[in-house]
C-alpha cells in the first residue's frame, strides 16, 4: 500500500507547478505522475523537475548512461519499463 497520495493533475495545473505539468504532458516526459507524487511539496517538485531536465535534456550526460539510469530506476521502483 502506498504511503503517499497521488495528487490530481488537473488540480496541479492550477498551482505554481502548472507550467511544469503542462510541459510534462506536452513532451510526455517525465511522466505526469512525477508531479502527482511530488506535488505535495511544490518547491521540491519544481527543483526536481529542473534537475531532471538538466540531466536528461541538455546533452551533458551520454545517451547510453541515461538509458542505464532509466532502467535502473525502473527496476528499483519494480516497474516493468
Amino acid at each position: 500500500m502506498p504511503n503517499i497520495t497521488m495528487l490530481d493533475i488537473e488540480d496541479l495545473k492550477k498551482t505554481k507547478l502548472g507550467p511544469f505539468v503542462l510541459k510534462s504532458l506536452k513532451h510526455r516526459a517525465p511522466d505526469p505522475a512525477f508531479h502527482a507524487m511530488q506535488g505535495h511539496n511544490e518547491d521540491l517538485s519544481k527543483a526536481m523537475y529542473i534537475a531532471w531536465g538538466a540531466v536528461f535534456n541538455t546533452g551533458a550526460v551520454d545517451h547510453k548512461l541515461k538509458e542505464i539510469i532509466r532502467v535502473q530506476l525502473s527496476r528499483a521502483a519494480d516497474c516493468n519499463y
